[in-house]
């Protein structure tokens, strides 16, 4: 009995009580950037040339320059102004940007009064990935391939259009 009485006096006993429902003020944030938004400020322009027996290819390069290269019996003539394609893209400063090409061979260009076409084998960028500056500002140029078939096409104006999707990452 003694050691009874000596639990029950030499020692505390703390309770709490638990609260079944218990409330948390929690936090939520949010930030709303600029819209991201792109424009074309020069075309893609495969420039003036002929096709030759065969045929082959006019690759404009993807830089600001937009060099011209051809390959098979193409044959450049002056006053074509080939270039690359630019577009300026602007948003939140900083960001990177996710830029997004037609496939390969997904775009052709038309003759303007015939149903003759010519295949853009391939699009290529300059930076597929680019930084926004500190001014949420960058260029991109867009370059690509034209596959130019033999002489059995009409002469003329080839156009046609294609998509380049922007996204921030």
């Amino acid at each position: 009995m003694l050691l009874i009485a000596l639990l029950f006096t030499g020692f505390s006993v703390s309770t709490f009580a638990i609260d079944p429902d218990p409330v948390v003020t929690a936090t939520a944030t949010a930030e709303l950037v600029e819209a991201l938004a792109a424009s074309e400020e020069a075309q893609l322009n495969f420039g003036r040339f002929t096709a030759g027996a065969s045929g082959g290819t006019v690759v404009i390069a993807n830089t600001a320059a937009g060099t011209m290269n051809i390959t098979g019996t193409v044959s450049i003539i002056g006053g074509g102004s080939p270039s690359s394609a630019a577009f300026d893209i602007s948003g939140h400063a900083s960001q990177e940007v996710t830029v997004t090409l037609p496939a390969d061979g997904a775009i052709n260009l038309t003759h303007a009064t015939t149903a003759d076409v010519m295949n853009v084998a391939t699009f290529s960028v300059s930076d597929a990935s680019p930084l926004l500056n500190a001014s949420g500002e960058a260029t991109i140029y867009v370059g690509g391939t034209l596959t130019v078939p033999n002489t059995g096409i009409e002469r003329g104006v080839y156009t046609g259009s294609y998509n380049v999707t922007f996204a921030y990452q």
